[in-house]
């Protein structure tokens, strides 16, 4: 007869401490009974059994994240490389964050960081997308440039550090993912122009790449995409999942062209606010790492075409008009002289655009607001260039498209940052030159080294970019061969650059070339001064294209590269002619500074102590003078005119000492 529930339970409860004989003996049944039920009692596992399932996948994927990493699996997503012996620059590969199904990666080309701070550096990150990269110049002509510019004009004793992190098709994501890494860096301000990307840019609601509109979701995932073992099973999925998909990844057509995946995204419909919420919780985020680390921060608010761009979707409802229709009464407005009218509805249907490419205001009132909440100043960047503009409604004058300024706009909202970094002494600490800041102005805009080759490759990716959609339809596209008319040298250069065939470095080095064969002296130095301040850390070019220009007589011009590459490098070549050159100037002083350099680097060259004895002799120093012509006629008994020199230096020594008995 089986055991009854109140008999089990009795065995469940004793049968650890009482012996099958006796639980049989107190519930009066047989001993079998009881000895068949124990056979179905599983005694617990040992709670060291537990641990060891939890531990040996957790140990696992340790073991295979090391092995990856050993093994340099996957892409390198470190956020910096070393670019060389003493730079770094924002990783190229570093999108691969961001972007999973594009395949060209969008890259910062304005990153070069020292690896160590220096004690003299002010450094200065930039943060943002397209608009805060300077498309369609790139660092040949973004705000970041002028700041740079200007502060290492009005300090010229200070490292100024410029480091732009920005690039194409992100948004406020990949600049929260990247911001502790950036304040590792000990900046000592952060400045951004962000936000015209929160719908389309990587990770966005209405994104080709995005993951959804949870910023939980998003940011975790960011956070494990820095693991090489997410990587790894992320490329198993893909590469199991392309067997049984004929798509490709995203290539074709411009970066703006491939991001956009719900296209349309309407005026307060659940997308539209799902976006504003996504950058206000990124935003928020972004100030509260640089308030806790105590990093001070400018961020502006955003601007674009209004008054030419006209809207590239429309859709009228019950709810909103279309925006062709209120874009059209705009410009009746307009035309009636109803200015503040006009404005109102360009606006208006600027944010009637159901291609939301152009940031909506909403984002920023975000702006205006959370600086104001964590105290950070904030520039208003679309009221400067509005004011600025005939009727004061921005337009193509200072617009290349639908959103990215042309240089006059971009050195204008580089110079409003540089005016809030006065008004709320964010400015090195170091006491400035004697310029004041028209004539350091006047110098900014006078050597700002904007090329021919910058425009040129600036209006061909322009063309390119309004040759593809939205701008057009693609079955409308203008073959290639018919867009771009291929006139000269710079033209073909900037097709190749534009297609990526050749850098931009080879793409300067190649129009500089030519500009020296055809002593065009003033453009080769232009274009070399151009690639110097691109690349900072290509130091040969910095002596190279001096020796060039002082082969062909050009020593102001090659004072430049002198002094540029004797501040970052210094050694026997740059010293010498910087000392030659301020002493034809008559700044003897610095002069005897920079040949006593040199012949710290090199102590066999005659020319530097002949130079150096004509310093010292204008200085009276007859003593050092005549030591000094003595070594050079040491090193070269036939050097000119040393002899002679010396013969001079022999006579006022002893009339001196004559004098002295």
């Amino acid at each position: 007869m089986p055991l009854s529930d109140k008999q089990i339970n009795f065995v469940k409860k004793n049968f650890k401490s009482l012996s099958p004989k006796e639980m049989s003996k107190q519930l009066n049944v047989s001993q079998d009974e009881i000895d068949s039920y124990l056979k179905t009692i599983k005694s617990p596992a040992p709670i060291w059994f537990y641990i060891t399932l939890i531990l040996l996948p957790v140990i696992f994927f340790v073991c295979l994240e090391i092995g990856l990493r050993i093994f340099n699996y996957g892409k390198d997503t470190k956020v910096w490389i070393d670019i060389s012996m003493d730079m770094q620059v924002l990783n190229p590969e570093i999108a691969a964050r961001y972007f999973f199904t594009t395949k060209n990666l969008p890259f910062s080309v304005e990153s070069f960081i020292y690896k160590e701070k220096k004690e003299n550096s002010f450094r200065v990150f930039v943060a943002g997308a397209s608009s805060a990269a300077g498309y369609p110049y790139l660092s040949s002509a973004s705000f970041s440039k002028f700041i740079r510019k200007k502060l290492e004009i009005l300090y010229p004793d200070k490292v100024i550090e410029v480091c732009n992190i920005s690039m194409s098709a992100i948004n406020s994501y990949a600049i929260r993912d990247l911001m502790p890494e950036i304040l590792q860096k000990e900046p000592d301000l952060i400045l951004i122009y962000l936000g015209h990307n929160e719908y389309y840019g990587a990770l966005g609601v209405g994104s080709l790449e995005s993951f959804g509109s949870s910023r939980f979701i998003v940011n975790t995932t960011l956070w494990l995409n820095k693991f090489k073992t997410v990587e790894f099973i992320r490329n198993i999925v893909n590469s199991i999942s392309g067997l049984f998909s004929t798509e490709d990844k995203a290539t074709g057509g411009t970066m703006m062209a491939q991001m956009a995946q719900d296209k349309l995204i309407e005026l307060n419909s659940d997308v539209y606010w799902q976006g504003i919420e996504q950058f206000e919780g990124n935003f928020r985020d972004i100030l509260a790492m640089c308030k806790d680390a105590k990093v001070p921060v400018i961020a502006s608010t955003l601007s674009c075409n209004l008054k030419d761009q006209k809207p590239f979707v429309s859709i009228g409802n019950s709810d909103n008009p279309g925006a062709d229709y209120i874009f059209d009464i705009a410009n009746e407005e307009l035309y009636k002289d109803n200015i503040d009218s006009a404005k109102s509805l360009f606006v208006y249907a600027k944010e009637l655009d159901a291609l939301r490419f152009r940031a909506p205001e909403e984002i920023n009132r975000i702006i205006i607001n959370l600086c104001t909440e964590f105290k950070y100043p904030f520039i208003k960047s679309d009221s400067l260039l509005n004011a600025l503009s005939l009727n004061e409604i921005v337009g193509n004058n200072l617009m290349t498209d639908h959103l990215h300024p042309n240089v006059k706009g971009y050195q204008l909202i580089g110079n409003l940052f540089f005016e809030s970094m006065k008004k709320n002494n964010y400015l090195p600490t170091l006491e400035s030159s004697d310029l004041d800041e028209y004539t350091a102005d006047s110098l900014v805009y006078a050597y700002y080294n904007f090329t021919q080759l910058d425009s040129t490759v600036a209006d061909f990716r322009i063309k390119i970019l309004k040759n593809d959609w939205p701008y057009i339809n693609p079955e409308n596209q203008i073959p290639r061969n018919r867009l771009f008319s291929l006139n000269n040298l710079i033209d073909s250069v900037s097709t190749d650059v534009v297609d990526g065939r050749i850098s931009r470095e080879q793409a300067r080095l190649k129009v500089a070339s030519r500009y020296l064969k055809e002593k065009h002296y003033n453009k080769y130095a232009q274009e070399m001064a151009a690639l110097v301040e691109e690349f900072p850390f290509l130091y040969k070019y910095y002596n190279s294209t001096a020796r060039e220009l002082l082969a062909a007589d050009k020593f102001s011009a090659a004072y430049y590269f002198l002094k540029r590459g004797f501040k970052v490098n210094p050694d026997a070549f740059n010293s010498k002619w910087l000392g030659i050159i301020d002493l034809s100037q008559g700044f003897v002083d610095d002069a005897i500074n920079y040949l006593e350099k040199s012949i710290s680097y090199d102590k066999n060259d005659a020319q530097v102590y002949f130079n150096i004895t004509g310093a010292y002799a204008q200085k009276k120093e007859f003593d050092k003078a005549f030591k000094s012509i003595n070594k050079c006629l040491n090193l070269s008994p036939d050097f000119p005119r040393a002899k002679q020199i010396q013969q001079q230096l022999t006579e006022i020594i002893n009339k001196n000492s004559s004098f002295e008995q």
